[in-house]
């Protein structure tokens, strides 16, 4: 009897947390005034996807959340030639500690309560500014254009990469990784075709992953505090250069074949001022590490 009334309990909870779930549908439509789409997300917590079709309509956004502890807000505007779209999913403060706390240290755990899925498309070139404060997203950017991209983790896994296997469809001017105590992977950086990259790490992980030669030369910015960056290069030699901060606390790897050229000064074996891809890295690390790997 004691496990007849258990088991009944059990379903009147799921029950009354399935009546708490409301989902959602936004859509942005599309506009023949409109040259760029600026899209901001801000996801206090939660599970977040980004994927990318073909299609008319520039964003596409479909999701379920408790609204006893999550409020959502999106909106769009029209400034000029740039339509400015957004997501806000604020925590409203009402969610008991211990659940909060399973969050902060399960961020690789999907949050099926708070659960979005976002779609872009190649309508026109996006602006993105991606920031998450505890949860998991994944973000795949094949095949459409962006001009520019920041992502930011407070606490959060960020999973970055190019499913498909396609290129941005124009070159990024600058891509913006800030990571606090969270971990960020980028997948197939070659392909974000990024003139500038600017990373800077905390106290979390950054891995930046290069799949394959990279068509065109980026100039990569880092600061890494206590927090770690990796850096996965092809196995094919690339033209890189790295040029570290003289620091007094660090960990410091480069693979095998690549020369000191003088003080903090380091190039591989096909490095060359004149190459059309070459990587150049400025990094300034405090007390974590920064370790280059060939794959």
């Amino acid at each position: 009897m004691q496990k007849i009334l258990f088991l009944l309990a059990i379903i009147g909870a799921v029950g009354i947390e399935g009546l708490a779930q409301t989902k959602k549908h936004f859509t942005v439509e599309g506009d023949e005034s409109c040259e760029r789409i600026h899209f901001s997300l801000k996801a206090s917590s939660g599970t977040c996807e980004i994927r990318t079709r073909m299609g008319e309509t520039p964003i596409n956004i479909m999701g379920n959340h408790n609204e006893e502890f999550i409020t959502s807000d999106f909106g769009e505007q029209m400034e000029g030639n740039t339509l400015h779209a957004w997501l806000n999913l604020k925590d409203n403060g009402k969610e008991g500690f211990g659940s909060k706390l399973s969050k902060i240290f399960g961020k690789k755990t999907t949050d099926s309560e708070n659960y979005w899925n976002i779609y872009f498309t190649d309508y026109r070139p996006y602006i993105l500014d991606l920031n998450y404060g505890v949860g998991k997203a994944y973000i795949d950017l094949s095949d459409i254009a962006v001009e520019s991209c920041k992502i930011t983790s407070g606490n959060a896994h960020v999973k970055v990469g190019y499913l498909s296997k396609i290129q941005n469809r124009m070159e990024m001017d600058t891509l913006i990784v800030s990571v606090d105590m969270g971990d960020v992977e980028i997948e197939r950086l070659d392909l974000a075709r990024a003139k500038n990259i600017l990373a800077e790490v905390g106290f979390g992980n950054l891995t930046l992953d290069f799949d394959d030669q990279p068509q065109m030369p980026s100039d990569i910015w880092a600061s890494v505090g206590a927090g770690s960056l990796t850096i996965n290069l092809p196995i094919e030699d690339v033209p890189v250069i790295v040029r570290m901060k003289d620091t007094s606390y660090r960990k410091f790897k480069i693979p095998a074949g690549f020369e000191k050229v003088k003080e903090n000064v380091f190039v591989s074996s096909s490095y060359s001022p004149n190459a059309q891809n070459v990587l150049t890295f400025n990094i300034d690390l405090s007390m974590g590490s920064v370790i280059f790997n060939n794959k």
